[in-house]
């Protein structure tokens, strides 16, 4: 079976949208639907999922929080402490792992002429990992960034900007994934000049999960590849 897309390190996002498009959804893997990728059972069940249905598209969003650039001066408040830099490793190496499985799947989706969606912030110390920069010097890759509140992103009406990167080796995706907000000091284009929150903590959590409009940008651009 041929499907459109899929989703790794996602609940259904973007799958949940695809029907409305006339588009086949495959698997969306996350521990929260049963898939935990620190287990080899569950690496081998996602690429066996990839080898089935061919997804068009795999969209991959592996946690960010140890690449967030806060991330960087905790290391540097908490370096004298033993016990936080070794839990810092711990996650930082379990993260390390998520992208280069992503990595892997990228590069058979390339191989076999399909598509690939990478997103993380964009300014996460993700971008600049030996498994990122070698996908990014892939020929017809490349990366957009755009902010979310341009997709609808918000918090009790208040806007979200959350600038973020998208690498992929389609160009019509990238170009769907590249808005980017002419607000001008802190004021946001797309709300009549209300204000940008800060994103972070719970915030920052709900603004992991794409708005419906970056969804269907994602879904539009994938008609047309």
């Amino acid at each position: 079976m041929r499907v459109d897309m899929s989703e790794m390190f996602s609940p259904e996002r973007v799958t949940s949208v695809c029907k409305q498009y006339g588009l086949i959804p495959g698997q969306a893997m996350d521990i929260k639907n049963g898939f935990d990728f620190d287990l080899t059972a569950d690496r081998k069940k996602a690429w066996d999922s990839i080898l089935q249905d061919k997804p068009k598209l795999v969209i991959g969003s592996p946690p960010c929080t140890f690449f967030s650039r806060l991330q960087e001066l905790n290391k540097h408040m908490y370096r004298n402490d033993e016990i936080w830099m070794a839990k810092f490793q711990e996650g930082i190496e379990q993260a390390k792992r998520y992208v280069r499985f992503c990595a892997k799947i990228y590069e058979h989706q390339r191989e076999a002429g399909r598509y690939f969606l990478h997103e993380h912030p964009a300014q996460a110390t993700s971008w600049c990992t030996e498994e990122v920069k070698r996908i990014m010097d892939l020929e017809n890759v490349d990366r957009s960034v755009a902010h979310q509140c341009q997709y609808g992103a918000q918090h009790e009406g208040h806007p979200i900007k959350k600038p973020t990167g998208f690498m992929s080796n389609s160009i019509e995706v990238r170009k769907a994934l590249s808005k980017v907000c002419k607000g001008k000091q802190g004021h946001c284009s797309r709300t009549e000049g209300g204000d940008h929150i800060l994103c972070n903590g719970r915030v920052a959590r709900l603004a992991a999960i794409f708005p419906v409009k970056l969804c269907k940008a994602i879904l539009l651009s994938l008609i047309h590849i």
